[in-house]
């Protein structure tokens, strides 16, 4: 008789624990939604390039390479349907330098290559950096952990500077880097 009332309590218990667990404490609480975005654009749709002469370079140090462009995801955002402040957090997830020009030359011509991101009224923070690259035209450079680069992906534009140190440059040579970053972005999707 004992063992019937216990089973007929968990019948009972069973269906209203499952309706409890499924509640939030806290209606008015946020989900966030995690979405990837590859880009290789600034905001005007040019690639985001690295350009410099050897003459104006020295080799055996690192040297500040600026893009000279303005980057933003802010329509790649509100394409996805939310706006630059529901970014909740961001990190970079991949960045590959390409070595454009010159077209005979690969890239283990560099001893280190260190990404920093750049905006007015924040500190310039390394994103990426390598010290080791392979005889080919392009490299992934080593993503630094547990950097949230949220106050940059949330600017109107932000910038982006190749600190690069070569071993050996042609004299009066150009040279011509590009670089495709992927980021991985928190949203906050209020519900």
């Amino acid at each position: 008789m004992k063992s019937r009332q216990t089973f007929w309590t968990v019948l009972l218990v069973i269906p209203i624990f499952v309706f409890l667990s499924g509640c939030d404490a806290d209606p008015l609480s946020n989900d966030s939604v995690f979405l990837t975005h590859e880009f290789s654009t600034d905001a005007s749709g040019q690639s985001i390039r690295f350009t410099f002469s050897s003459d104006d370079v020295a080799t055996n140090r690192l040297n500040d390479i600026s893009c000279n462009c303005a980057i933003n995801i802010h329509q790649y955002i509100e394409d996805q349907g939310f706006k630059a402040s529901d970014v909740v957090s961001a990190t970079l997830v991949s960045a590959d330098v390409i070595m454009l020009f010159p077209i005979t030359k690969k890239i283990n011509f560099l001893n280190q290559a260190i990404l920093k991101f750049t905006a007015s009224g924040a500190s310039v923070t390394e994103v990426a950096n390598l010290s080791s690259f392979p005889a080919s035209r392009e490299a992934a450079l080593v993503i630094l952990p547990n950097r949230n680069i949220a106050s940059f992906i949330e600017r109107a534009n932000f910038g982006a500077i190749l600190q690069l140190d070569p071993k050996t440059l042609g004299v009066g040579e150009s040279y011509d880097f590009s670089v495709i970053l992927k980021v991985r972005l928190e949203l906050s999707d209020a519900i």
